[in-house]
């Protein structure tokens, strides 16, 4: 992925300020001592449910345009106990543990072996979620890179370098968390972006945000990279204006910004249901938008995807029979290869059909990539002069059509996992792919730990609620763990929340400029979507 830095231009100037200092006990806020502020009521504010409770916690509110408001938290202190380590494994098994354990002491190291309790929330048990073997209590992360290479001289294949501090159990911190708040009444602000308003292709948030007119903005999906041939895509459910440029991965998280304004945003599970029918009664299923045929990022399709049809985060999943449709989102070339491409007019027309995958398509038309049995359909049922219908239809968890509750020009911004249901903590991990099977560390990693997140959520007044916290900066911001940002959402006065990506992606920008500390050493990511408020 080629990554850009951003300039770092000033905050808009006269945005109004309040500045919060939280006491170390109890839940009101005392509004800062400043001549404009003296007379403004002194808010009750619930502090972040982190750490220990007497931590220290600052905010400082800026009004960035009627009914949006940025609030910048910080809470917490660094650890003086806290330490970089290196994990070798997390093992289901404890005497595979032990025995990997006594190979590393063997081999001159000294291990700790313990037990690893947290598990998805959707697979209740009391048995140990695994047993987790580690090395070294270092200084500095350039001791614990010099133990990585001592560990692997010597045949072992350590999985992280951890510090300690975001093991999702640290007291402490700290932590940096920001916050935009849109009222429900202006809530008509916030809309779902493509990244130049087209896939493929890619922008710093700060660009999206500039280019689109709007005054602050966050991160938004998780996106395929360019392994995956199609940079830009999200992976997963994206519909911007009611134009659906992306196929949901089934089942999992999305927010959903209704056009209809007597409906309220949403968190919900959402699928896609797309077909194609040709006038000679034939019908298939289209198995996705805008991206390469037969590389499904993140998994969650349907027709004989393999290794599985559920959702399985950060894995690509593959397919030698798919129809793809490249909508007026798509830009550019198609993917070439074997084939069939088949071209039709808005009205279904098939104007034109190639032997081959690839070329480009004309404004106001669309394409049809197929491969394997999906090629053979076509080369069937959308011959030259025929007509093939294209239904592309959003489903709630109940499998109703999304548009009856949210309006026809609804955004969608996909994510996942659901964080908060109706005030619950509530996150199916398992459910929305954050769990691989035969690799209890994936989830230990990527849920039970802490990172950089994203977030998002709805308020019971239906105001919409997003949150950036840093973290992997240790001694500045150690970042959430799943639960931590469920229990954050619902303190911050959020009632159904969802994760977004988050990581080196997690970026938020006010009034022109970043706001936070991406994690990536080399700068901001590019976005394939984000969540624009005008």
């Amino acid at each position: 992925m080629k990554i850009r830095r951003m300039r770092r231009p000033v905050l808009t100037a006269g945005l109004a300020v309040l500045t919060l200092v939280l006491p170390a006990t109890g839940l009101h806020a005392q509004a800062a001592a400043r001549p404009a502020d003296r007379t403004a009521a002194q808010p009750t504010v619930q502090r972040l449910p982190l750490g220990d409770a007497n931590l220290p916690e600052t905010r400082t509110t800026t009004q960035v345009a009627p009914g949006v408001t940025w609030t910048r938290i910080k809470r917490g202190r660094p650890d003086a106990r806290d330490h970089w380590t290196i994990e070798v494994a997390l093992l289901k098994d404890e005497s595979a543990a032990r025995s990997l354990a006594a190979k590393l002491k063997a081999a001159g190291f000294a291990p700790v072996v313990s037990r690893v309790d947290e598990r998805p929330q959707d697979l209740p048990s009391k048995q140990p979620w695994g047993w987790r073997v580690r090395v070294g209590e270092l200084a500095d992360q350039e001791a614990a890179a010099r133990l990585v290479k001592d560990l692997r001289a010597a045949g072992f294949r350590p999985t992280h370098t951890y510090f300690t501090g975001e093991d999702g159990n640290g007291r402490t911190g700290p932590w940096v968390v920001d916050v935009l708040r849109v009222s429900a009444a202006q809530r008509g602000r916030v809309q779902v972006r493509q990244a130049q308003d087209r896939v493929p292709g890619g922008e710093t948030l700060a660009d999206m945000v500039k280019h689109m007119g709007g005054i602050a903005g966050i991160n938004g999906s998780y996106g395929s990279d360019e392994e995956d041939g199609t940079f830009g895509d999200v992976a997963g459910l994206s519909v911007v204006g009611g134009k659906l440029v992306s196929e949901a991965v089934q089942g999992t998280s999305a927010l959903v910004l209704p056009s209809d304004r007597r409906a309220r945003p949403s968190v919900q599970q959402l699928s896609t249901h797309l077909r194609l029918r040709s006038d000679d009664g034939a019908q298939r299923e289209l198995d996705g938008l805008n991206r390469s045929p037969g590389k499904i990022r993140n998994c969650g399709g349907t027709g004989g995807d393999l290794p599985t049809e559920r959702p399985r985060h950060d894995v690509q999943c593959t397919d030698d029979s798919e129809v793809i449709q490249y909508t007026d989102f798509f830009h550019g070339p198609v993917h070439a290869g074997d084939g069939v491409a088949v071209v039709i007019d808005k009205n279904g027309k098939v104007l034109e059909v190639r032997d081959k995958r690839g070329g480009t398509f004309p404004s106001g038309t669309t394409l049809l990539a197929g491969t394997g049995d999906g090629a053979d359909w076509l080369r069937a049922h959308a011959r030259k002069g025929r007509t093939v219908t294209v239904t592309a239809t959003v489903l709630d968890r109940n499998g109703r059509p999304l548009t009856a509750t949210a309006g026809r020009a609804m955004d969608v911004a996909s994510g996942g996992p659901q964080l908060l249901r109706d005030g619950r903590v509530d996150i199916p991990a398992d459910a929305e792919g954050f769990n691989y099977p035969d690799d209890p560390g994936f989830f230990d990693y990527f849920s039970t730990h802490r990172h950089p997140r994203s977030l998002a959520g709805v308020a019971d007044d239906g105001s919409l609620l997003f949150v950036a916290v840093d973290g992997r900066r240790p001694g500045y911001s150690e970042g959430l763990s799943f639960r931590e940002s469920a229990e954050v959402m619902r303190s911050l006065g959020a009632v159904n929340a969802l994760n977004l990506d988050g990581g080196g992606s997690t970026t938020m920008v006010v009034g022109g400029r970043l706001i936070n500390r991406p994690s990536d050493s080399t700068g901001p990511r590019l976005m394939e979507n984000a969540l624009i408020i005008h």
